[in-house]
């Protein structure tokens, strides 16, 4: 069997790793680096990855393709020489390049691979991360987290409970993760993050101070000219990993740019302070986003043992200051926080080849999987940080009576409204019993796999017929559209989720009672009594419609037992006239 790796397929760098011996080892190139830029450059000479690409990127800025990971799972597509390529084809290139890396240290083929994502990856993210990786001549044994995979580096273990949060602040992304480990056991019981929120971001602060103050200076805008633009974004990114072991540096660029009156110098000093004042509200977010992960593990910040640090910009003194404020200890930093996600992915893969045993991964899925029901509403199947593997099922009916058909909209997200929601794709019931609105029984299951990646599958439960869908890796939303849903989080939506709760209950009450209805005017005797209750349903109909749009299911029951009560009422009228 060949050696199975570990990919941190990262935003702005990447790593690989591979077991020996139980322990995880970061696989370095043939320079002795253990880091690969995530960057590809197309040139008349071919594709280069890595820092062949860096090397190549101020001589083709326009061709040079960087971030690639935050346009995963989206439909956009990038333009090249006049041709187009996916993001999973771009990652494609970088993961191919990794795999001939370890391939070339390991002295062997390589043909599987464990890779890491975002906890706060959706579905297509996911799909689309796994789709690369085949891209790329690799079999994909699992996608898991990379909190997950650096709680699994520091190989915590024994039989006390230990509570561990993984703050992972990366190039592109931060999520955190809450796991109570024991026994070998790995659970995860709560996830946040925001993938529109790293160094990255940290970085084009800066860029917009400088760029300012040079224009303030020289009044030439830099911004239109992409080399100088690549060059100052190089020496802000070697500025900022500077100050986190001095307090202050100087970003010295000459000849940058020129104007009529001949070749101009950049030259700026910043302070540690000035720097940490320009991404202060980033930082906070984070925390803000570490209170949420607690107050959904239910946990207090006493509670918590251990606080890893994972991802390059952790590094950054403010960052390590205020997590250690937060949690009131010292954060662990024992393993390189760039190496940590990959040892991790290492490990995951020796346990699925049986080179590891003893430890037991439960993950969760990150946000709520659900479908579109009447009005627009999301009614979820699957709650957010619940357990994965997982498969999970309820009941709809029609809306209509003697309804042929269904159309199944899968969305992940966490408003009360569809269209608020990532739309992940859809199918088509067919062949439905006919029946008045209410009366078929339509049972949607969702399954979600150890990668996080999901199938749906709907069935009429008196015909049998049966139409399933896995979620492929597609968007029909634009790429403002995408941008707008990743940046809402679910404090947005805090409010909408505790009414969602109670939302199927309602739905499923409303359809119970407008059939009850229908069947009261149906058996009403044509007198002056049936006149007096077809009043007491209208006003019964609007408070109906009244505690629906409330969402008021216990008030919904009441309105239910009177119509119950009249409706049983007819019925034995009607029974008593026929005997008398």
């Amino acid at each position: 069997m060949s050696k199975a790796i570990g990919i941190d397929l990262g935003t702005t760098f990447s790593s690989v790793a591979y077991l020996e011996n139980g322990k995880a080892f970061v696989i370095p190139d043939r320079e002795g680096r253990k880091t690969t830029p995530s960057l590809v450059t197309f040139t008349e000479d071919g594709v280069f990855v890595g820092w062949e690409a860096a090397k190549n990127e101020l001589k083709y800025p326009d061709s040079t393709i960087r971030q690639i990971k935050r346009k995963m799972g989206t439909s956009e597509k990038i333009k090249i020489n006049e041709k187009l390529f996916s993001p999973e084809e771009i990652s494609a290139f970088i993961l191919k390049h990794i795999k001939k890396q370890a391939e070339d240290f390991l002295g062997e083929k390589v043909k599987e691979a464990v890779i890491t994502v975002p906890a706060y990856f959706n579905d297509n993210q996911r799909q689309a991360t796994k789709i690369a990786g085949e891209l790329a001549g690799l079999e994909v044994l699992r996608i898991i987290n990379e909190p997950t995979a650096a709680a699994l580096a520091y190989d915590i273990n024994g039989k006390e409970e230990s509570k561990v949060v993984v703050y992972d602040l990366g190039g592109g992304t931060f999520d955190v993760s809450i796991l109570c480990i024991s026994d070998g056991v790995f659970e995860v019981v709560s996830t946040c993050g925001d993938n529109k929120l790293g160094g990255e971001d940290f970085n084009k602060r800066l860029v917009d101070v400088i760029k300012q103050k040079f224009f303030d200076e020289t009044k030439i805008d830099i911004a239109t000219d992409p080399l100088a633009m690549l060059k100052l974004s190089e020496e802000v990114e070697k500025a900022k990993i500077t100050l986190s072991s001095v307090e202050k540096t100087r970003i010295y660029i000459p000849f940058i740019t020129a104007d009529k009156d001949g070749p101009k110098n950049l030259d700026f000093e910043i302070t540690r302070k000035e720097f940490e004042a320009l991404i202060t509200d980033y930082i906070e977010k984070t925390i803000e986003l570490c209170r949420e992960a607690l107050n959904d593990a239910a946990l207090d910040v006493s509670e918590i043992d251990r606080i890893i640090l994972v991802g390059g910009s952790s590094k950054i003194p403010l960052v390590r200051e205020k997590v250690k404020d937060f949690f009131k200890k010292d954060p662990q930093t024992s393993i390189d926080p760039k190496e940590v996600v990959a040892k991790g992915a290492a490990i995951q893969a020796g346990i699925i080849q049986g080179e590891k045993s003893g430890i037991v991964l439960v993950d969760l899925i990150p946000l709520s999987l659900g479908i579109e029901v009447e009005n627009g509403y999301f009614v979820p199947i699957i709650e957010r940080n619940s357990p994965i593997p997982i498969s999970a099922k309820r009941i709809f009916t029609t809306v209509m009576d003697y309804q042929k058909a269904v159309d199944i909209n899968i969305y992940q997200g966490e408003s009360m409204y569809a269209k608020n929601n990532i739309y992940l794709g859809n199918f088509r019931l067919e062949g439905i019993r006919e029946a008045k609105k209410g009366e078929p029984r339509i049972e949607v299951t969702f399954e979600i796999d150890v990668n996080g990646i999901l199938n749906v599958s709907a069935m009429d439960l008196d015909t049998r017929n049966l139409q399933k869908i896995t979620i492929q890796n597609k968007s029909i939303l634009s790429k403002d559209e995408i941008e707008a849903i990743q940046k809402e989080h679910v404090i947005k939506y805090s409010e909408e989720i505790s009414k969602r709760k109670n939302l199927y209950e309602v739905m499923r009450l409303k359809t119970y009672s407008e059939n009850l209805i229908d069947k009261i005017k149906s058996a009403l005797p044509p007198a002056h009594y049936g006149m007096l209750v077809e009043e007491e349903l209208d006003e019964l109909s609007r408070q109906i419609k009244k505690y629906e749009e409330e969402l008021n299911s216990e008030e919904l029951k009441k309105q239910i037992e009177r119509l119950e009560f009249i409706y049983n009422e007819i019925n034995f009228n009607s029974q008593y006239r026929e005997v008398v």
